[in-house]
């Protein structure tokens, strides 16, 4: 069958840039060069890789665009809450949300009206492990992407939410294709279903009107 060597094939391609990544080489989501807040119209990807989803997902906090952002999720998507947020009384931070959460969040965050002036949004892979399961079967693919975070809301005036933290993403195949598709040679979609916040906030403020938060201390503040 032709198709699983040339997949493997791309996958060692894929390897040699995340060493280059891991390097300082080259950063594919660093905002020098084509960042998508200078692109009109925004150029969304077709999601054929993780890397297209995380470009999506990029694109859509910057364009403050909530269909797009929930495009990049599955159906049964959860997201888990840093532990220590979780567990802080004064937080109010359940252990788990689910899409529906997502699309009231963000609906509110990218609200023309709301207090966001703009979003800053940079991702860089850290590392990223495929299970492609069956070889017969590409439809059960998942992959596991650990991925630093840098995020910051800014808010009309001079108040900043930063958060800087790693995420882990969990992808799989789409299960609902944007097009049926019948042969299981042909391109398949892929989507995020578990997003986990990793680390808790720290660091050093940079200046009085930076509020380093968590990203799920972030998150939930449009939760309200």
């Amino acid at each position: 069958m032709v198709r699983f060597p040339i997949r493997r094939l791309a996958v060692s391609a894929l390897l040699a840039v995340f060493v280059l990544t891991l390097g300082g080489c080259w950063n594919p989501f660093a905002p020098e060069e084509g960042d998508p807040v200078e692109i009109d119209p925004p150029d969304y990807h077709d999601r054929l890789t993780p890397e297209d989803v995380l470009h999506n997902l990029r694109t859509a906090y910057i364009w403050m665009d909530s269909g797009e952002y929930l495009d990049c999720l599955s159906e049964d998507f959860e997201f888990f809450p840093n532990e220590d947020d979780v567990n802080n009384p004064e937080l109010d931070i359940p252990p788990v949300w689910w899409k529906i959460d997502e699309e009231f969040i963000h609906e509110s965050m990218f609200a023309h009206g709301s207090d966001v002036e703009s979003i800053t949004l940079t991702l860089t892979i850290a590392s990223i492990v495929y299970d492609y399961g069956l070889p017969e079967d590409p439809r059960d693919d998942t992959c596991i992407c650990i991925v630093e975070v840098d995020l910051r809301v800014n808010l009309f005036g001079d108040t900043t939410f930063l958060a800087t933290a790693p995420s882990e993403f969990r992808m799989r195949i789409d299960i609902d294709q944007p097009n049926p598709i019948p042969d299981p040679d042909d391109v398949l979609w892929w989507e995020i279903y578990y997003w986990f916040d990793l680390v808790e906030r720290g660091g050093s403020r940079e200046d009085p009107n930076v509020e380093r938060v968590s990203l799920s201390e972030l998150k939930s503040l449009f939760m309200q």
